[in-house]
């Protein structure tokens, strides 16, 4: 039983005479042990949590809150357990979740926002702009938009700048973009005023993109079924750019508070009816493989900065001769393509190659552009919040019109950048505004160059029959979430901001994708996205899930084994390949990476049976011999090992890969003379030896009697950076039962370590 009274008088005792503020890693951790107590419906849990967090606040309303959900649930469990049997008791469960999740939602926020400075500092200022009254603050947005309206009409006719001039101000669109933001939950004359925005044919489709942007930064602040309705509401009216950003803003806002969609019927209902349409569902497809390939930017990023970077610094001084760069008044051949590009180019090797697997990889959607334009994000334009998300248009007063009197290069250059559909917005302003820096000699030679790379772009497109999707939806949805990771990894506020694209996803586990929206056939695509990305875990859960729902699938089976070897979990390997055994698949292919398992499961004889298995079906397999060789020597028959080193050596002579074994074998079964041979060839190839070929070389002329050579040798291998403290000795023991063999004496062993590690100590 929670006492409110007592309760709320021991928070004001301890607030009165000692102030104990949590963290805001406390706070959070507080909210995550109610929450998961609510999802799984430990209810009583839940409560205790809360009457421990709750004594930390002052807020009164919130005891008698908590007070009436707790009388709440004990009322249902008398009734349940009294044999009444209520046929609403689920969605009476489902309600109370809602309202202890609520409940949660309000302690947190009032708890964290003294923590959070810049979204105190906004609120304060949006108060002292629009007040405190709902109807006062709508009515003030209203007069706005109609204020706008007004002007249009005067200036009827007019032309582009006039346009731009009839723009609502960027400070305004600034403070409207917050005021939405930083709405915790929507209100009735908040959804008739968005509604009406919706609605509106007169408001400019980048100013409703703006709205569904600052709704969906709310709602992943602060979860509200209205805001999801909002979205949902956005997308169905079907405004181009507005509706596919609002589709964005939903998913994300799903993927973040996926666990608490169940609680909520009528948001069910319209997700039921959103799935049906097969368009919508094409875009979600785009959008939740756009946003995956978004959390890889990092890896593209620093992809590019040791791939491409480094053999293009290379390539700069020829850059700066070959396009004559060092005198920019000289006349310009703007028609024709530079005909040393391609040559010069190859001159650094692979780079070619590099440059066009980034090119493809950036036609994918992936974000190559991260590093080039993040230090363009320093510019007065990104200190207002609104400027993040603003699509690129070039009526945009802040943009709009570069360099009077140059109509020309203006047209030119916004034709390129509004048709540049694999630049996101917030880059699209970057290089708006580092341009105007730009001195006038070069301006048009980048613009002329720029639209050389749209065209070719587009050509690059319509070979892989990208053009229509990439220039249409795709490329808005696309350009959007990374506008969204911009905001969320540069933005210099945006330690206060949950980071969306940091969130581990599972789609196996997510509600709202395997109730509304999963096909199979996109679940595959999704596996395989994870699997061709190199992430393992989620590739393995997904294939696990997609086999457990369906027919067993060998391919399935084959990745999964593939994901735990690369993740070195190679017992959980073996147990996959052996599953994918049983299918008509690529037999060869399983046997070798069984074998090569076992091998790193230090179990050789297990391996060389698969092995053995691998080569009846491929017996030249040279690599298949190397790996059963190496069976042998494990398990330490020597002569078996010998005579496949042999062959081996046979058809590929003075590989050092298989005379350096070959050798070792020879002189562990006693073949001195052959053994002999094989090191001083191999001893030829100075830039090529470890310290292990030192040893085993100086073994064999100890064992000859040259002792001198053989201490000159042991030396060089003590001197390697291979062996450290001791390492060398260890190993040095391990072939001394061979040594024995040629009668070296075992009192002796002793005298030569110690007088190696004296000339160690010298040297």
């Amino acid at each position: 039983m929670i006492y409110v009274g007592k309760v709320f008088d021991d928070v004001q005792y301890i607030n009165k005479h000692h102030v104990i503020i949590l963290s805001r890693n406390d706070i959070e951790q507080r909210y995550r042990r109610v929450a998961e107590a609510v999802y799984e419906r430990r209810f009583k849990s839940a409560l205790d949590e809360f009457s421990q967090w709750i004594r930390f606040s002052t807020r009164q309303e919130f005891y008698y809150q908590l007070e009436t959900l707790g009388d709440n649930y004990r009322t249902l469990l008398r009734y349940a357990f009294e044999g009444y049997k209520d046929p609403q008791q689920e969605t009476i469960l489902k309600s109370l979740s809602a309202s202890l999740l609520s409940l949660a939602d309000e302690l947190q926020h009032s708890m964290r926002e003294p923590l959070l400075p810049f979204h105190h500092s906004e609120k304060q200022i949006l108060l002292r702009e629009f007040g405190e009254d709902p109807e006062q603050i709508i009515t003030s947005i209203e007069e706005i938009f109609l204020h706008r309206e007004v002007n249009k009409l005067i200036d009827a006719g007019g032309n582009a700048e006039d346009e731009a001039n009839n723009s609502i101000p960027t400070e305004m669109l600034d403070k409207l973009f917050k005021l939405v933001w930083l709405t915790e939950k929507i209100k009735d004359h908040h959804l008739g005023l968005a509604r009406r925005i919706n609605r509106s044919g007169s408001i400019e489709w980048q100013e409703k993109s703006l709205i569904v942007s600052a709704l969906t930064l709310s709602l992943l602040n602060y979860f509200d079924p209205q805001k999801f309705i909002l979205l949902l509401e956005f997308t169905e009216a079907g405004e181009k750019h507005v509706c596919q950003r609002a589709l964005v803003g939903l998913i994300l806002g799903l993927i973040k508070h996926d666990r608490r969609i169940a609680n909520h019927p009528e948001l069910i209902e319209k997700l039921h009816s959103l799935s049906r349409d097969p368009e919508i569902m094409k875009n979600i497809e785009v959008i939740l493989l756009q946003f995956l390939m978004a959390r890889e930017t990092e890896k593209i990023t620093r992809e590019f900065e040791e791939e491409v970077l480094p053999d293009m610094k290379k390539m700069m001084p020829k850059i700066e001769d070959k396009l004559q760069l060092g005198d920019q008044t000289e006349e310009i051949d703007m028609e024709g393509k530079n005909p040393g590009w391609k040559g010069m180019v190859d001159e650094v090797p692979g780079l070619f190659e590099k440059i066009e697997k980034f090119s493809k990889m950036q036609m994918e959607g992936g974000d190559v552009f991260m590093s080039t334009f993040q230090m363009l994000k320093r510019f007065d334009f990104f200190n207002r919040m609104c400027n993040w998300f603003i699509p690129f248009y070039r009526q945009n007063p802040e943009s709009g019109i570069l360099f009077p009197g140059n109509d020309d290069l203006n047209r030119r250059l916004f034709d390129s950048l509004e048709h540049a559909f694999y630049i996101c917005n917030s880059d699209k302003y970057s290089f708006v505004l580092n341009f105007q820096a730009i001195p006038a000699q070069q301006r048009n030679l980048i613009v002329t160059n720029f639209e050389a790379e749209l065209a070719q772009m587009k050509d690059m497109a319509s070979e892989e029959q990208m053009l229509d999707q990439s220039l249409g939806e795709n490329a808005i949805i696309i350009q959007y979430i990374q506008d969204l990771y911009r905001f969320f990894k540069i933005y210099p506020g945006r330690g206060e901001f949950e980071d969306i694209f940091r969130k581990r996803i599972s789609f196996e586990d997510l509600y709202f994708y395997r109730t509304f929206f999963e096909q199979e056939s996109f679940t595959r695509k999704l596996a395989e996205f994870y699997f061709e990305k190199g992430h393992y875990y989620e590739a393995i859960d997904l294939y696990e899930y997609l086999s457990g729902k369906g027919s067993p699938s060998g391919e399935f089976y084959e990745k999964i084994a593939f994901s735990y070897q690369k993740l070195g979990r190679y017992k959980k390997a073996v147990e996959y390949y052996k599953k994918a055994e049983l299918f008509d698949t690529d037999r060869l292919w399983i046997l070798k990476k069984l074998g090569w398992c076992y091998i790193r499961l230090k179990d050789f004889q297990s391996a060389l049976e698969y092995f053995k298995e691998a080569l009846k079906v491929q017996p030249a397999d040279q690599s298949l011999q190397t790996q059963l060789a190496q069976c042998y020597l494990n398990l330490k028959d020597y002569e078996k090992a010998s005579q496949i080193y042999a062959q081996l050596l046979f058809y590929s002579p003075g590989n050092l890969k298989f005379l350096r074994p070959a050798a070792y074998c020879d002189f562990v079964i006693g073949r001195l003379t052959q053994a002999e041979a094989g090191y001083r060839e191999l001893l030829a190839h100075t830039d090529k030896l470890s310290a292990y070929d030192y040893m085993n070389a100086g073994h064999v002329y100890l064992c000859q009697g040259e002792r001198k050579h053989a201490l000159e040798l042991y030396t060089k291998s003590l001197a390697s950076r291979e062996f450290t403290g001791t390492a060398f000795m260890d190993a040095f023991d391990e072939d001394v039962p061979h040594m024995l063999k040629y009668g070296i004496l075992s009192a002796e062993i002793p005298l030569i370590k110690d007088y190696l590690s004296f000339q160690t100590e010298r040297s």
